[in-house]
């Protein structure tokens, strides 16, 4: 799963990455209560490229339960 580090990204900075911004809500997740969901691991890996200093990955299988988990701790921050 593709992250935004509120460090470096603003939720709009975030939102205004997708193809197309008003298709795509924001929600916030809490790296401490993710890396409490059985094998999700969070890793910052910026990507040059782009670039994005914000980028950061959860790594790890993300099947029903754990979707469940991960919804369950979100916070809505730019509906769609």
């Amino acid at each position: 799963m593709s992250t935004d580090w509120d460090k470096y990204a603003t939720p709009e900075d975030t939102r205004n990455r997708g193809k197309i911004t008003k298709d795509n809500a924001v929600i916030r997740l809490l790296v401490g209560d993710v890396r409490k969901i059985p094998d999700q691991t969070v890793v910052h890996t910026p990507d040059l490229k782009t670039p994005n200093r914000a980028h950061t990955d959860v790594f790890g299988e993300k099947n029903p339960e754990v979707r469940v988990k991960l919804v369950r701790i979100s916070k809505i921050v730019i509906p769609l």
